[in-house]
This record gives structure tokens, sequence and C-alpha cells, in this order.
């Protein structure tokens, strides 16, 4: 035998040999009744990650290990009983699978009365600690069609659902069609499905000037059309399904992007087929939230309420995050960072630095955390400035400042900044407060140019990323090794989060270097971890330590009255 037979041979014998180790699974889904196309119908396999969608024909196509063959794919469709079939059946080829639609059993209409309340559930506003993206790709190492990303959310028990709304961080797909699921829950996560309407949106491709807008963008999907009331529920677990993404041109590897930022005391759920089991992912709160009339129905007008009761048994961490939500909007009503007669900025190289100043007297610079702005001190302004000259700012990428270098976002950077702030405004020497991440652009500050700052005021900041609580960075390290993978291009949230998981690297002896006295603060429940705020307050020569009761991350926002209180006596000590 040659050696050309002899490697066509070999060659023969590894395909079929590969061929044999898959089955593809192709076919299409219709409607048992009209014999129309089912599109976006799920398969998957229970309890994996197997499975896909199918196209607006009804049509699907995909490969499984050969090993499944005697395991069985679930089709399914809202407002269809689903179909089990053996895998190792479309070894004989195509298969068409008709699914039946399920009766429609018709509820006793409930009449809304006159009183009700408009109420939004779930997150409202952008993060204060590093917005981060929940993903979706398309490409040859990521197949997410089917996959669901859930956030659970408190609902009241009698409601009529008005609107979806989620923050979208980008998208550069043309077009991405999503499925609006919702489920019960049971044992803290999504469990079976009480809403059997197909609700499908699109999300366009969108863009300022070929740029994604830095802020994100609320997209809402209305709900009045579907006419649906829920009864009886104290939480819902809220779902989008990604179902078809179609490319562009210009990006090789498209993505889209759901904001979440992390925060204890929460969590997301996804699965990437429909079949799998539902994953849970701490300490992280999704932007999603649902718009609903709120109502007591009139059979229960003489009963008396179990609000009370039901407040009652509200954790710490639910009643934290429902004031961080309200806070969050108020922050942004305010029209602190935003004030057309006060804004100013300053030109540098490669950034504009935006601020605002507010008060007359000695200098007191704020600056705010990861993501955030000068609104997010806006329980902070109106009192500091009694006695101070406020100068609020936003760093730079951030708020209305912007950033045109292209190397990685630092703390050192942002101290260099403020100090170039304060130079352009003929300030030699300032009190400082920092939230999260302008705590450690202070303590930098403190340490770099230690002329400048004649106290300084932390609140939340860490000296090394391992100083979050691990579940928090576990998450934060998680997202910035998925975005790495997905997008060669990092966006503005994308930088903001890889920030937060390499930086700063601040030492015990650099903080024996700091001469001005210091107030290190945290919140008692904060994502700093405790030891660590003590490590900062034990190493620096001049400091105070406060730990605020019943506080998290959010201590200026939940407890104001006390934070500013301690703030402004610090600052006055020795004035």
């Amino acid at each position: 035998m040659n050696l050309k037979l002899t490697l066509f041979i070999l060659l023969s014998s590894i395909c079929g040999l590969a061929y044999a180790q898959t089955i593809t699974i192709e076919g299409a889904v219709t409607d048992a009744q009209s014999h129309q196309p089912v599109p976006f119908a799920t398969l998957g396999i229970k309890g994996k990650d197997i499975g896909t969608v199918t196209d607006d024909n009804g049509m699907f196509k995909f490969t499984i290990d050969a090993k499944l063959a005697d395991e069985s794919l679930i089709i399914s469709s809202v407002g269809y009983n689903p179909v089990n079939i053996i895998v190792g059946k479309f070894k004989q080829g195509k298969q068409e699978i008709n699914l039946i639609p399920t009766a429609i059993n018709l509820n006793t209409v409930v009449i809304k009365p006159e009183k009700y309340k408009t109420k939004v559930f779930g997150r409202t506003g952008n993060g204060m600690i590093g917005t981060m993206a929940q993903m979706f790709h398309e490409n040859q190492q990521f197949d997410h069609l089917g996959k669901e990303l859930a956030a659970i959310l408190p609902i009241d028990k009698h409601c009529y659902l008005r609107a979806f709304n989620m923050l979208v961080l980008f998208n550069n797909f043309e077009n991405v069609k999503f499925r609006l699921n919702f489920y019960s829950v049971k044992d803290d996560q999504p469990d079976l499905l009480i809403v059997t309407k197909d609700i499908l949106f699109d999300v366009q491709k969108w863009s300022v000037h070929g740029k994604i807008p830095e802020k994100g963008n609320w997209l809402k999907v209305d709900l009045i059309k579907y006419n649906i009331y829920l009864e009886g529920y104290q939480k819902i677990a809220v779902a989008i399904q990604w179902v078809k993404g179609d490319k562009t041109d210009t990006v090789a590897w498209p993505s889209f992007g759901v904001s979440a930022v992390p925060a204890p005391f929460h969590a997301f759920y996804q699965r990437y087929k429909s079949q799998a089991e539902w994953k849970k992912t701490p300490s992280v709160y999704m932007a999603f939230n649902i718009v609903a009339d709120s109502f007591k129905p009139r059979k229960e007008k003489n009963e008396k309420t179990k609000q009370a009761d039901e407040t009652a048994e509200l954790n710490n961490g639910a009643k934290s995050f429902a004031a961080t939500g309200e806070s969050f909007n108020e922050a942004e009503a305010s029209g602190y960072g935003n004030n057309s007669a006060l804004g100013k900025y300053i030109h540098l190289p490669d950034a504009n630095i935006y601020y605002e100043v507010y008060g007359s007297g000695e200098p007191l610079l704020l600056m705010h955390g990861n993501a955030g702005s000068i609104s997010h001190f806006y329980k902070q302004i109106a009192e500091f400035s009694k006695s101070w000259r406020v100068i609020a700012v936003d760093t730079r990428a951030q708020g209305k400042s912007t950033d045109a270098s292209n190397t990685p976002l630092t703390y050192e950077k942002f101290a260099d900044d403020m100090k170039l702030l304060l130079d352009s405004l003929s300030i030699k020497q300032a009190n400082l407060v920092g939230w999260s991440d302008g705590g450690n652009t202070g303590l930098i500050m403190a340490i770099k140019y230690p002329a400048y700052v004649h106290k300084l005021v932390t609140m939340g900041a860490v000296l090394s990323p391992n100083g979050v609580e691990p579940d928090v960075l576990k998450v934060l390290q998680n997202n910035v090794k998925e975005n790495s993978v997905s997008s060669p291009v990092k966006t503005t949230p994308e930088r903001l989060v890889t920030l937060l998981v390499n930086e700063p690297h601040i030492s015990d002896n650099d903080l024996r270097q700091i001469q001005a006295p210091v107030l290190v603060v945290a919140g008692e429940k904060d994502l700093v971890r405790p030891q660590h705020t003590k490590e900062i307050a034990a190493n620096i020569r001049h400091s105070k330590l406060l730990i605020i009761d019943g506080a998290t991350h959010y201590a200026p926002w939940e407890k104001p009255a006390e934070f500013n209180k301690a703030v402004l006596d610090f600052f006055e000590e020795h004035r």
C-alpha cells in the first residue's frame, strides 16, 4: 500500500470517528393546528447548558455529543405544551416538531379600583462603585442563544404591570431580540413561569456620533397591552432571554451589555440554555425594574392591612436597597452635577474636568465614587456649603468629565487631575472628602501631594482590590475576564470596572507617610471588609475611625445627618 493511500484511509477513519462522536440536531418547529412555523421556540436538555432557539422560520440546527443520544431534548415555547424527543432520533435526519397550543383558561376579571398607586420595583439608577455589563455574545466561542438573565424583585400583593425597564450599556448588534419572562420564586431562585404571554421586544443598535453613550440607555417595554395582573406574590423573578442577534459588518464579535453593579444583599441569576440550572451570582444588582399599579381590592377594604408586619419582616438589606434606589433617582433629579449657571471645566491635554462651586470660605473638595458624579453628594453639598467653599468635581471619564486617553485609568491619574484643578483655582491647600474611589484618590493625594491636603475624610476606601468583600471582587474579576474575551475595545464602564479589579496599590508604609489628620469612615455593612478599614486607620498617624451603625457603602445617603455631622465636626477641630 502506497503512502498516499495509507494517509487517505487514515484521514477517512479519523473523520468517520469524529462524525460518529456527534449528532446533528436539525429540523423545524411548527404549530400543530395551523402548521405555521413557531419562531424563537427553545430547545434544551434538562440540567445542561446545551440547546438553541429556533429562527424566524422555526428552523434549528446544532450539534451534540453522541454520548447524549439517550437524553430527552425538550422543545418549548410560550403558549404551547412542551414536547420531549429522544436525541438519538435525530440520527435518522431532520425532525419536524409539532407543538400543541396550551388551552386558554379565562381568569376572573379583576376591576381595578379608583384608588391605586403606581410604584417602581427594582433598580432605577446607575451604580456607585462600578457599573459592569452582563453580556450576550455571538461568535465562534460563545453561543448565547437561549441565555437568560434574571433578577428577583419584590412586588406588592395586587399589581397590574405597566412596563419593564432595563439599563443597556451598549449594543453593537444591528438588532437584538429578547423574550421577557416572569417566574415565581422558590428557594431563592426563579421557579415556574407565571405569565404565559409571549412578550418579545427588540433593541436596535444605538450610538451617539459613532460612540457608545457613557451613561447607558434605559430601555422601556410597554406591558399595558398584555393586561398582566399578578396576585399573591411577594416577589417575582424577571428575566430577559436572548432569542436573536443580527450581526453588523463592522464588528467581528458583537456583544450586548446590561448594567449591573456590585451591591450586598442582592443577586442576579443566569442560565445559558432554556433547560439549564439557574446559577446565582451574589452581591450584584441588575438594572431591571417593573412599573406597576399597586392596589387593594374592594373585598379587602375592611381588613386590617398587613403592611406593617410585612415591612417588619424585611431584612436590613432589603430596606437599605429600597432607600438606595430612591436615592439614585433623587440624586439625578437634584440638579447637582448639571448646573449650567455654576458648572465649569478645566481643560487638560487628555481630559476636560467638570466641577461646580458652592458657598464661600475655606475650600472643601468632594470626590465621588466609581461611575458616580457630583450629584451623589446631593445630601451633603447644601449642608457643607453653609460654612465652606465646596468644590464638587466629576472625576475623569465620569459624570460630565471627559477622557481622551487610551491608557488604563488609575487613582494616581485622578489625584494628578485633582491637583491641577486646585492649581487652576489658586488653592494651595484644601480639606478633602472622598467616597469609595474618591477615598482612594484622597489617600493617594495625601501621600503624593501632602502640601495640598489639610484634612481628609475617606468613606469606604481601600488600599487594594483585596479590601473588598471576596464575593463582590469575584463578580468584578469575572466581568473583566468575560469582557476581555468578547471585546478588544473597552468602553468607559469596562475601564472603570477594570480599575476596581487592578487598583489601588497603597501599602501600610505609604499610609505611615501621611501627615494630614484623616477620618476613616465605613458602614457597618460596607462592601469593604471591616478589618481592612481598621487597617487603614491603624497605619495613619493622625487618624480617627468611624463605623456608622446599620449603614452600608452608601452611608452618606442612608445616614446623611450622622455622616455630615461627623465630617463637619472633624474639619472644625483646630480650624
